[in-house]
């Protein structure tokens, strides 16, 4: 095939294929498959035609997906998708919801208090303070396809900020839209500490005993622009926490270009990728 014929064939969806984590209202979330992507930061137009890094600000079509991935030339692409590339999928699409909307990729979706043993039992697993994650958690129950006898799977439930959860269990990692930042700052005169995930700040407080600091947390890091807003004016000490990793380098970065003071701390949990890392060999 020539380049013409495969962004007629194909789509960044039909190559992602697993990495692609839900159905957004403008497109679709998805892993970069060039690093290890713990936030999701990768997203794919609604046509599924074209992406975008938010890492990095690359983009491009499905050829320049390749290319970039597979470290080879356009001209070469080509002969990948000959040799390696399967039939389209179309499985990647959202499914409707009872009403007829899309709503992610859940038919059936209600959030109430936190109590189901199960969810409490995986926050102990993860060295995390039931006490504590009950102020700030919610119990999701979804389904992805029609109920049957009243089943539906659960998971942890973080709201963040403009309406959007999220989701958490032992089989399950995801979302509901909109996406944004969530902020905790009811503690006048205390520091803030910026985290990239509610798992890490809930073991940051864990650590501390107590909630004695106000949180940013980012939820992923294509939201550090909305964190900036959030902090631009903030009086006290902003603290850093982000992974000890390549994104989390990434955004720690752009935070600190647009907020000097801030201090980054990710070095007190070294060599562990995260908090919750830290937490559960050192705690």
């Amino acid at each position: 095939m020539n380049i013409a014929q495969i962004i007629d064939k194909y789509t960044c969806l039909d190559y992602l294929e697993k990495r692609v984590v839900r159905k957004t209202k403008d497109g679709f979330l998805c892993r970069a498959p060039w690093r290890e992507d713990k936030h999701p930061s990768l997203t794919i137009t609604a046509n599924g035609k074209g992406w975008k890094d938010h890492v990095t600000g690359e983009h491009g079509n499905i050829i320049d997906l390749v290319a970039k991935d597979k470290g080879i030339s356009k001209s070469q692409v080509c002969k990948w998708f000959d040799s390696f590339m399967p039939s389209p999928s179309s499985s990647f699409y959202p499914q409707k919801s009872c009403e007829g909307k899309e709503k992610e990729s859940f038919v059936w979706f209600e959030v109430g208090e936190l109590h189901a043993p199960g969810l409490f039992a995986y926050l102990t697993k993860r060295h995390i303070n039931t006490s504590i994650a009950h102020r700030f958690l919610k119990e999701a129950h979804y389904s992805f396809k029609e109920r049957i006898n009243g089943s539906y799977l659960y998971a942890l439930a973080f709201p963040n900020d403009v309406g959007g959860y999220e989701l958490r269990s032992e089989q399950f990692k995801g979302g509901t839209s909109p996406k944004g930042i969530t902020t905790h700052m009811s503690k006048k005169n205390a520091s803030c500490v910026v985290f990239e995930g509610f798992m890490d700040m809930l073991s940051f407080a864990t650590l501390c005993k107590d909630i004695k600091h106000n949180y940013v947390v980012l939820n992923s890091i294509v939201n550090v622009p909305s964190a900036i807003e959030a902090l631009k004016e903030y009086s006290g000490t902003i603290y850093l926490c982000l992974d000890n990793d390549n994104g989390g380098s990434i955004a720690t970065k752009q935070l600190l270009d647009a907020i000097p003071s801030a201090i980054d701390i990710r070095t007190r949990f070294a060599p562990w990728k995260d908090i919750n890392d830290y937490l559960m060999h050192k705690g």
